[in-house]
C-alpha cells in the first residue's frame, strides 16, 4: 500500500526480540508522520528473523532499535523488459502459479513506480511486452499518458485460469480509483472520460 500511495520516508522501531530470534512486540520509537508508513513497519517487522542475544550461554530477550526505510526502487525499463521476456519465455514452457505471480510482481513495479520517474517513455517498454490484445486498449494514448494500467489486463487476458488473473482483477480495482482522478487531472476531458470508460468496461467484461 505504502508503494501504491507513492509514499517514501523512514520510521524507527523498537522491537522485543526473543530467545528464538524472533520479533515478540513492536513499538514506534519515532514516526515517519504517515500513518501509512508506521502501519506497514510495524507489520513487516513481524517478520525479521534476528539472531538472539546471548547472556554467557544462554540466549535472552532484549529490546532493539529498528531503523526501517521506505525508498522507491527505480524501475529502469530496459532491464524491466528483458526481465518481463525471460518469465514470459519460462512461463510458455513450464506453466507453474508461482512463475505467474512472479511476473505479476513484475508487472506491480512499473504500475506502482511514480509517474515522475518513469515518464511517457515508458509506454515504448510497454508496448513491447503486453499482448497485441492488451495493447489495443491504450490505442490513441501510446503518447499521452504511461500505459501502466493496461499490466494488470496483461495478466488477465494471458493467463486467465490462474490465480494471478484474479488477484490483478481485485487490484485493478482498487488502484483505478485513484489513477481515474490522475488521469482527469492530466487529460483533456473528453480524452480522460474515453480513456476511463474504455478500462472500465474491459475489467468489467475481461
Amino acid at each position: 500500500m505504502a508503494r501504491e500511495m507513492e509514499l517514501e520516508g523512514g520510521v524507527v522501531l523498537g522491537v522485543l526480540i526473543n530467545e528464538a530470534g524472533s520479533v515478540e512486540k513492536v513499538r514506534i520509537l519515532k514516526s515517519s508522520s504517515s500513518v501509512l508508513l508506521d502501519s506497514a513497519a510495524l507489520e513487516t517487522a513481524y517478520t525479521f528473523k534476528f539472531s538472539p542475544a546471548m547472556l554467557g550461554n544462554k540466549p535472552v530477550k532484549i529490546w532493539a532499535s529498528l531503523p526501517v526505510e521506505f525508498k522507491f526502487e527505480e524501475v529502469k525499463p530496459e532491464e524491466w523488459l528483458f526481465e518481463v521476456k525471460a518469465l514470459q519465455k519460462k512461463i510458455s514452457q513450464d506453466y507453474k502459479e508461482s512463475l505467474i505471480m512472479d511476473l505479476y510482481k513484475l508487472y506491480k513495479k512499473l504500475i506502482f513506480s511514480p509517474k515522475k520517474t518513469i515518464g511517457i517513455k515508458v509506454n515504448d517498454y510497454i508496448k513491447l511486452a503486453v499482448l497485441d490484445r492488451t495493447a489495443k486498449l491504450w490505442d490513441g494514448y501510446w503518447r499521452l499518458y504511461p500505459a501502466t494500467p493496461i499490466l494488470f489486463f496483461d495478466v488477465i487476458y494471458r493467463y486467465p485460469d490462474s490465480y494471478a488473473r484474479f488477484e490483478a482483477e481485485e487490484e485493478f480495482n482498487k488502484f483505478f480509483e485513484r489513477e481515474a482522478i490522475t488521469i482527469r487531472s492530466t487529460l483533456p476531458p473528453i480524452s480522460a472520460d474515453t480513456l476511463i470508460l474504455r478500462l472500465k468496461g474491459a475489467i468489467e467484461t475481461p
